[in-house]
Parts: structure tokens; C-alpha cells; sequence
């Protein structure tokens, strides 16, 4: 018997989701002797790696752990999950440090920002907002705020019950879920002599470098 890649592919299109992927690149501005990177670095901002800009494919999920366990390959945390990807997909390159943001999957996102300063949500795919509120100038009540739109890049706009400027202000909503690539896999399986079969790439849900 002989696997199919062609065959296991188009498995994987029925039944796989949609998922935008951002390939991850060592910063230049880490240091040759310590590895650490430089903490006013413009490009990585201190985090030593780099993503690009996404590109939209799609994979097979294989396994999500809901329970912290402990497997053969190790240790499994809440969240964690497995994707099978096929040959014909644009992900099949992925690789350690890779941003994965599953389209068809969504969590909870609960924040504090200022109005003004550092109200952007670049660092997440939001679908939808709930809620937006402060509180008052004695601090001793809650203020309803409208709920805003936000662009590709992050930016929020009110059309009404926007925050004052230096407000300071909790948003909620709910985020497409971001994973990364955290083994150094992928997993190729090199059945008949390295025929392009589906590889396995484990990804965990938790932002690895923060915002």
C-alpha cells in the first residue's frame, strides 16, 4: 500500500479550517554573544523576532487539549493543538515562532487602555466589540461608552460615546484565537522515501513575545 498525498489534501480541504499565517524571523539587532535582542530595537520592539505580514490558508485540527496533560512528546497545556497540513497548502512551510490565527475559531479578549495613547488593538484579530466603559471623574461610578469600530491595522473610531482623551478605559470583546508555533517541529512524515505527506505542527494558545 502506498499513502496518497493528493487524497490526503483533499481530506484536509472538507474538513480543515481557515487560518491566517505569519512567518517568524530572527530580529538582526539580537546580540552575537548573549542572543538577547536590543530593548530599543524599532523593528522587533525588544522581542527578537519579527513576523511578516499574514497570509490567509487552511489546515486540519487534529487535537485540542482542554485538560493539562502529560503525552509521550511531553507536556500538553491548556489550549494546546495539533495541526495536520497538507502538501497544497501555504502553511506547509511553517515553522518555530510562526503567529497562526485560526478564522473559524473565537476567545474572549478583556483590556484596559487610554484614550489617546495606546487605544489600538493591532496585536489581535478582533471579530466583534461588547463593551466599553470608565469610570466617572470621582471614580465612584460606571460609564457606558458606545461601541467602536476597528480597521485592519487596529485603530478604534466612535461614532458616539467615545472616551475623552487621557480617559482611561476597559474594553471587551471577542478575538479570532491566536496560536504560535512552539516546537521545533513541524513533523514531517517521511513515508516512501519523503513522499510530501501531511505534516503535524503543535501550536499553542498563549501570546509567546506579548503585545
Amino acid at each position: 500500500m502506498k499513502l496518497n498525498p493528493a487524497s490526503f489534501n483533499k481530506h484536509l480541504k472538507h474538513m480543515g479550517q481557515r487560518i491566517l499565517w505569519r512567518q517568524s524571523f530572527a530580529c538582526p539587532c539580537i546580540q552575537e554573544h548573549s542572543g538577547a535582542a536590543s530593548p530599543a530595537c524599532p523593528l522587533c520592539k525588544g522581542k527578537g523576532r519579527m513576523w511578516n505580514a499574514p497570509t490567509e490558508g487552511f489546515a486540519g485540527v487534529t487535537q485540542q487539549v482542554v485538560n493539562p496533560s502529560f503525552q509521550d512528546f511531553g507536556a500538553m497545556e491548556q489550549g494546546d493543538m495539533s495541526l495536520s497540513i497538507g502538501s497544497d497548502s501555504i502553511l506547509y512551510g511553517m515553522g518555530r515562532f510562526d503567529r497562526v490565527t485560526l478564522l473559524n475559531s473565537t476567545d474572549v479578549f478583556s483590556r484596559t487602555l487610554v484614550r489617546g495613547n495606546n487605544d489600538n488593538l493591532a496585536d489581535l484579530t478582533a471579530e466583534s466589540i461588547t463593551r466599553v466603559f470608565w469610570r466617572n471623574t470621582a471614580g465612584t461610578a460606571v460609564v457606558e461608552g458606545g461601541i467602536p469600530a476597528v480597521s485592519s491595522t487596529g485603530v478604534l473610531t466612535w461614532v458616539a460615546g467615545e472616551p475623552a482623551a487621557g480617559v482611561q478605559y476597559s474594553i471587551t470583546g471577542r478575538r479570532f484565537s491566536e496560536y504560535f508555533a512552539y516546537d521545533a517541529l513541524p513533523s514531517n512524515r517521511n513515508e516512501h522515501m519523503g513522499l510530501t505527506l501531511p505534516r503535524k505542527v503543535k501550536i499553542r494558545l498563549f501570546d509567546l513575545y506579548g503585545r
